[in-house]
């Protein structure tokens, strides 16, 4: 990333404290997170990052990502989430369904991120702690109920960089891994998308080079827990 371009997400991130975009960080460490998950071919993108992680000999340095998951997107004998625990990532909330949350009002969001999280609660053993906001977008009303929900950080998990790979014509591997290099360095939160074939298939064809890319760069891949908590 160009010193214009850091200085404007600088600058962004700074704009706006309820959300966050990046670790302030010097140690060559970034975050993988995975939006619109649900049952959907999201096997596809595990065992990409599995099939990757069974060649690495040094556990500090398995993959692992966060997966912000709809909800209904789920089926109701879903085994996914406890696919995803089990390969020892995270799962994150993004609501019940595909939208702007910011549009809702103060108790149409509140049902949703709370339904949302019992669901993905009751079905996985550990903890969800991140909410992403559909289109990225959210509101005072959000953050007072963001930090009403307990066992919540009181951020909004956003990313270092606008997704790019949910439309033509930029729903291109070679486009968006192209557009994703762009945007590595210490501290970064990267976004792939799931929840679709079409956009499942673009992330597995881009993964695999970009976690090669990532390694070759002598960069550990985290969860957002992970990155958040890192001391500097």
């Amino acid at each position: 990333m160009g010193f214009l371009e850091r200085h404007l997400l600088s600058k962004i991130a700074h704009s706006l404290p309820a959300a966050i975009f990046y670790k302030h960080t010097t140690s060559k460490v970034i975050s993988l997170t995975i939006d619109d998950v649900g049952d959907a071919d999201t096997l596809k993108i595990l065992t990409v990052i599995d099939e990757f992680n069974d060649h690495e000999v040094d556990e500090l340095q398995r993959v692992t990502a966060t997966f912000f998951v709809i909800t209904d997107y789920l089926q109701k004998s879903s085994e996914i989430l406890d696919k995803i625990r089990s390969c020892r990532h995270e799962i994150g909330n993004h609501g019940q369904r595909d939208h702007r949350h910011a549009s809702l009002s103060r108790a149409e969001f509140e049902r949703e991120i709370r339904q949302a999280h019992q669901m993905l609660s009751h079905n996985t053993a550990g903890t969800v702690k991140w909410f992403r906001p559909g289109q990225a977008f959210y509101n005072q009303d959000m953050i007072d109920i963001l930090q009403m929900m307990p066992g919540f950080y009181d951020k909004f998990a956003l990313a270092s960089m606008v997704p790019v790979d949910t439309f033509w014509p930029t729903n291109d591997p070679g486009f968006t891994l192209n557009y994703l290099s762009r945007f590595i360095f210490p501290g970064s939160i990267l976004l792939l998308h799931g929840g679709t074939p079409s956009r499942t298939a673009n992330t597995v064809k881009v993964l695999k080079p970009l976690l090669a890319k990532l390694r070759q760069q002598e960069y550990r891949v985290v969860t957002l827990t992970e990155l958040w908590t890192l001391e500097n």
